[in-house]
């Protein structure tokens, strides 16, 4: 009996281990694909949204930063993909501001984003008040996101003729302080690093001193700004404490700034790197809670790492992460619970290994009117040749200019991501340890960011309003009832440019009466003529909406030190400037004519007439009657109609045709028959059925004058005519050479203080570019700044001095 007891507890102790051994290999592989699916869902997350949502970035290399009034500012736009930063094609059109400090326009440009056309010029209107203004650019497509994405650069306009600042202008005395705990939040008795930032109210760091007091009065700690008024420090807030800093500032004022509340439960990490390149992020949550799955993300611009998931074990876990894994520039680190949400993110920046070197080899010193030859080179961070498109600056350096520390390079690692930061190129200077630190600050304090894994978790989709310009610009506005001021949905809207190339677009407005019409080789003024059909709609007119946006990114712009009157700098500039424009004025004007399709939008007509080659006759009657035996002329009584063969099935339309004269629509037969044929040069047919947008016509007659604007022929009451700006005819950049000795002793004044500006530099295969240019009459310092950017995305710059001596 004893024996069988036993036998049979030991079955029983059997069965119990089997049964929990069967459980665990039916939980291990349960939990194991739970893990995988959560992490695969937020990698298919992330690549949809990538798909989906096509990011733009903008970089736009100026000449210099600082202008007197009449002066031409020239600039060159890179147009790149944001989430690689290689060159990218979607748009077609870029828009240049330049905005004051109440971010008025006081001018704007489209500028066309087609390989070789992405530059431009701008000059200084002569009455524009002394100050600092905003220089932005963006594309339609970025006016559907956040305006902070859009390229901005502030510039100095001195106005020689009135050096006091804009009388709208008011100095801010206010201080910007903020904390960031790590990760998002500070938790009760879980120790965080929190980065502060302490600025003016134009975004300028600020020294001073802090103490971190609880609600008691106590000091907890005591810390200060690294550089720029950037730190952090580390502490554990209390349960039941609430806590406050107390900021001195070097002048003896005094502010107190509340932190942000620690949270009862919650999630904080931590993240290090260590000697051995690895990045470890740690991750802890309250102790009332339970430890769970948690899963790891990191992205950064190019790509996203495989998904990590971990458990957390006694209320901790640490992920780590090779830094070679890592793509150079910013990094984002996201930590997700077991249901997939977004908990905690930090950002992370590794310092760029793959860089784009270039070189320009110049002598120390040259003498006035002296060739400079100029091998410039783009070799890879293996030395290497690469190939590259580049922009080169050579410019005049005195109290007034100095070198425009805005990069290429630091804007599509740094700005490009984070909004504005002071003095981008500093975190990228070799200053040893502290590099890493001021870093480390910079990525603490900065949460803006391309990617909001709630929009993407959630699958937030993108409200498009503004269509990319990916053939030409788009026109927009919108059908306006006369009487209701509401939108007139679902009606027809036609566009023409009057020309000889004959632009025409008709459209349908949407659901609130908006209308948009793509225009393609659009450069120069251009007049433009937008109506319904006054058949359908007599009683609506139509408002042409500007392009540019009406959406601004916040922050001020610095203080402007405005120089004295007696500057001798200043004086000096704007004499130069006046002589240039008296000797050199027609040259600074010159432009080079864009090559454009001439075509018509049918290109090739089924029938031409040059009605030059005919007897001419008086009427319009008898010409369409005599000369075109393709075409019907019917008349009732002082109605006339006309219909044309349709070729295909040799069989007249049983509906009149589309009526055109310069590619303006007429829709009365009898405006046709009534116009003088002898200011008439051509007449195109298209004798078949033809479509274009959303209408179908049974061919179409296209009458066309000498010059292609009209002749005096009268429109509907009703249309809109407007001289509208189109893309500017790219202008020419003078810059006189001294080859002989004539030209050498030749008595015009020389007075350049940019030497030399080339907007599209092209490396060859061997990463070489020879260039050549002579300075000036003007001694001095002078500095060679070249932006550029390699095929494959990898930014690069490069700052040569020199000196001209007499």
């Amino acid at each position: 009996m004893k024996k069988k007891f036993y036998i049979e507890k030991q079955s029983a102790g059997t069965r119990i281990v089997f049964y929990l051994f069967l459980e665990l290999i039916l939980i291990l592989p349960s939990a194991f694909s739970q893990n995988m699916l959560v992490g695969k869902n937020l990698l298919n997350n992330y690549n949809q949204y990538r798909n989906e949502f096509f990011q733009e970035k903008l970089f736009v290399h100026t000449d210099k930063d600082s202008y007197i009034s009449r002066e031409i500012c020239w600039f060159r736009i890179y147009y790149v993909d944001a989430f690689n930063n290689s060159p990218a094609n979607l748009s077609k059109i870029a828009y240049v501001e330049i905005l004051d400090r109440n971010n008025r326009p006081m001018l704007q440009q489209k500028v066309s984003l087609k390989p070789g056309e992405s530059n431009g010029s701008i000059i200084i209107p002569i009455n524009i008040p002394s100050g600092t203004y905003r220089l932005r650019a963006y594309t339609s497509w970025m006016k559907n996101f956040d305006p902070e994405y859009y390229f901005e650069k502030p510039i100095r306009i001195i106005n020689t003729k009135n050096l006091q600042p804009d009388s709208t202008f008011r100095k801010i005395k206010k201080y910007d302080i903020q904390f960031f705990p790590e990760g998002g939040n500070l938790v009760r008795q879980i120790e965080s690093k929190v980065g502060f930032r302490i600025t003016d109210a134009y975004g300028r760091g600020l020294e001073c001193e802090g103490l971190l007091m609880n609600q008691n009065g106590d000091t907890i700690l005591k810390f200060q700004p690294l550089h720029m008024g950037l730190g952090n420090f580390i502490f554990t807030p209390a349960t039941g404490q609430s806590y406050k800093a107390l900021i001195r500032f070097p002048q003896g004022e005094t502010i107190t700034k509340e932190l942000p509340a620690a949270y009862a439960s919650g999630y904080v990490i931590s993240l290090s790197k260590n000697h051995s390149s690895q990045v470890t992020l740690n991750v802890r949550v309250s102790e009332d809670m339970e430890d769970e799955d948690i899963y790891l993300v990191v992205h950064g611009q190019r790509s996203i790492l495989p998904a990590k998931s971990g458990r957390l074990s006694g209320h901790s876990f640490s992920f780590a992460v090779d830094s070679g894994e890592l793509e150079d520039g910013i990094s984002q680190f996201t930590v997700f619970n077991r249901d997939g949400q977004p908990v905690c993110e930090r950002l992370y920046f590794k310092f760029p290994e793959n860089k784009l070197l270039i070189s320009a080899a110049t002598n120390p010193d040259y003498g006035i009117r002296e060739k400079i030859s100029l091998n410039l080179t783009s070799k890879d961070q293996q030395g290497s040749p690469v190939s590259a498109d580049m922009s080169l600056a050579v410019y005049r350096l005195d109290s007034l200019q100095d070198i425009d520390e805005t990069n290429i390079r630091n804007y599509l690692y740094l700005s490009s991501e984070l909004g504005a930061i002071e003095s981008p190129a500093f975190y990228f200077e070799d200053n040893g340890k502290s590099r890493e630190q001021d870093m480390e600050n910079l990525m603490l304090t900065h949460g803006w960011r391309r990617f909001n894994w709630k929009d993407i978790v959630q699958h937030k989709s993108l409200a498009v309003e503004f269509s990319p310009e990916f053939d030409g610009h788009i026109i927009t506005g919108k059908l306006v009832n006369n009487k209701t001021g509401q939108g007139v949905p679902y009606e027809g809207v036609y566009l023409s440019v009057p020309s000889t190339r004959t632009q025409y677009r008709p459209t349908l407005s949407d659901g609130t009466g908006r209308v948009k019409f793509e225009v393609t080789g659009f450069y120069g003024t251009q007049e433009l003529v937008v109506q319904t059909n006054p058949k359908e709609d007599s009683a609506s007119h139509i408002e042409i909406s500007s392009p540019f946006s009406q959406n601004f990114a916040p922050g001020l712009l610095p203080e402007f030190p405005i120089p004295n009157i007696n500057s001798p700098t200043l004086l000096y500039q704007s004499i130069h400037e006046q002589v240039r424009h008296v000797y050199n004025g027609t040259r600074l004007s010159k432009f080079n004519m864009q090559s454009v399709d001439s075509n018509t939008f049918y290109v090739v007509p089924d029938e031409k007439y040059i009605l030059d080659d005919y007897t001419r006759f008086q009427t319009m009657e008898e010409v369409l009657r005599e000369y075109v035996r393709s075409m019907k002329v019917n008349r009732r009584g002082d109605n006339f109609q006309i219909f044309l063969v349709n070729n295909p099935i040799k069989r007249f339309f049983p509906d009149e045709p589309l009526i055109l004269i310069d590619g303006v629509p007429f829709f009365y037969t009898n405006e046709l028959i009534q116009q003088d044929p002898l200011k008439i040069k051509r007449l195109d047919l298209i004798n078949r059925q033809y479509a274009i947008g959303y209408q179908t016509y049974p061919g179409i007659i296209n009458l066309i004058t000498y010059q292609g604007d009209l002749d005096g022929i009268v429109l509907d009451p009703h249309a809109l005519v407007l001289d509208y700006p189109g893309i500017p005819e790219a202008r020419e950049f003078y810059s006189p050479k001294y080859e002989t000795e004539e030209q050498f002793n030749s008595r015009m004044p020389d007075f350049r203080s940019l030497l030399y500006w080339s907007p599209e530099i092209k490396s060859g295969a061997d990463g070489e570019k020879q260039l050549s240019f002579y300075t000036s009459d003007l001694p001095g310092k002078y500095a060679l700044v070249v932006q550029g950017i390699s095929n494959s995305g990898v930014p690069g710059s490069h700052v040569v001095f020199f000196t001209v001596k007499k």
